[in-house]
């Protein structure tokens, strides 16, 4: 159950869901409508633009090598055209923070959020998006990128097309939702990413990961550069319908994307649980009766990940870096299970020939889960909402110990963790 020489062991963040004071993006204006689409305000997050040196340092000491974050167009790109350099040195310093503590750099360019600008003009549904992400990711990477470890262009490109029907679902039940999120930002809440499925959605995504990508090889050849993928388990009743149906969603779904990924470095891979498809030609999520649920809802599925993985590979033979894969839970118990039978699968995929080239789990902070708010849990640290002080999980010692001897042979045992459950308060105070 040992990993291939040189795989790297990360834990992965976005910068709106834990930096803090994100106010001039589009989802900050989503969740002060009234009434909102999100179950409360982001407000301070973890604090992490202030306090990234003492997380990275955190994550360096459990024996990760490698921090997945994300710049936020909205501080670099405040007003079109106007760029900001005390934002662009902010980001300078995380790089720099990382390598101090020799953790890779990973870095996206793009996790969900638009500054009000680009949203105000139709976001990811204008024709002009993809320029101006290009161009944002040209300066970005002139001022970043060959300081970068890796680099992925969008994340979870071929979400808002996973979602698309789910989506209008949700707006034909909450109307008053929908007039107040229009409201909020001053254009259709298509404009948005999670919302943002459409027909055309694909091909104005395309292009902008293209184009980003190609702007952030000019700036550093020598960084490996792809996209993230939402890609989870597909499993169809063994029916003609639910097959095609199988057939279609990943056609329509993953294959455009996968297609893009032969040209990439390398695909990030995010896998959480799996998708099942009904004789009734339904894709679902909803977790079979009886089944183990996350608090995100999600069926308790950790192998899923080997079987995205493999799916990937066979579509592409494009290396992969498992960018996320992670479980909300109270229970830290259930997270180390599910971080070692998904590694389980991993390791399995590797040996049958699946070329994967590191784990990344999402999350390291407990933080800002979107619409949910703060109350899933994916962390690997706890975060007191009140004091912003982190408590290390077992989890996060069990991770360590086994990327530090890069094989599930470690960190089996419950003696080895040298954390009670509750965790242990961190405040090294070393920023920067």
């Amino acid at each position: 159950m040992s990993f291939p020489a040189g795989f790297v062991w990360g834990a992965a963040t976005a910068a709106h869901q834990l930096e803090g004071g994100n106010w001039n993006s589009d989802c900050w204006a989503l969740e002060h409508a009234k009434p909102s689409f999100f179950a409360e305000p982001s407000a301070d997050a973890c604090d992490h633009a202030a306090r990234y040196g003492d997380d990275i340092a955190v994550l360096a000491a459990l024996g990760l090598n490698a921090y997945r974050f994300s710049i936020e167009w909205a501080r670099v790109e405040p007003e079109e055209g106007a760029f900001s350099q005390p934002a662009l040195d902010h980001y300078k310093r995380v790089i720099d923070a990382c390598w101090s503590r020799n953790v890779q750099p990973v870095a996206t360019f793009h996790h969900f959020t638009n500054p009000r600008w680009v949203t105000r003009d139709g976001g990811w549904n204008d024709d002009r998006f993809p320029d101006r992400f290009a161009r944002y990711c040209d300066v970005a990477a002139g001022e970043l990128a060959g300081e970068l470890a890796s680099a992925c262009t969008i994340n979870e490109i071929n979400l808002p097309d996973s979602l698309g029907e789910l989506m209008l679902r949700v707006k034909a039940k909450h109307p008053d939702r929908v007039a107040a999120a229009e409201q909020a930002l001053g254009a259709p809440v298509e404009s948005f990413f999670l919302f943002a499925g459409s027909e055309t959605y694909a091909r104005r995504a395309s292009r902008a990961h293209v184009l980003a990508r190609d702007a952030i090889k000019a700036a550093a050849p020598h960084v490996p550069v792809g996209m993230t993928m939402s890609i989870q388990e597909c499993e169809a009743e063994p029916v003609e319908t639910a097959q095609a149906a199988m057939r279609a969603y990943k056609q329509r779904v993953y294959a455009p994307y996968y297609e893009l990924a032969k040209q990439d470095d390398f695909l990030g891979v995010q896998t959480y649980t799996r998708t099942l498809f009904g004789a009734d030609g339904r894709a679902s999520r909803r977790p079979p009766s009886g089944a183990e649920v996350t608090q995100m809802g999600y069926e308790y599925r950790p192998q899923a990940l080997g079987a995205a993985c493999r799916d990937a590979w066979a579509a592409t033979r494009t290396p992969i870096l498992v960018t996320e894969s992670g479980i909300a839970t109270k229970d830290d118990a259930r997270r180390r299970a599910f971080i070692r039978e998904a590694l389980g699968s991993v390791a399995a995929a590797i040996a049958d020939g699946v070329d994967i080239r590191g784990y990344v789990y999402w999350t390291l902070l407990d933080n800002f889960e979107w619409m949910s708010g703060y109350a899933p849990l994916f962390g690997l640290v706890g975060v007191d909402r009140r004091t912003q002080a982190r408590a290390i999980k077992p989890s996060a010692v069990m991770l360590g110990q086994i990327a530090r001897a890069n094989s599930l042979d470690a960190g089996a045992s419950e003696a080895d963790f040298a954390l009670s459950t509750s965790g242990a308060a961190v405040g090294l105070g070393v920023n920067g």
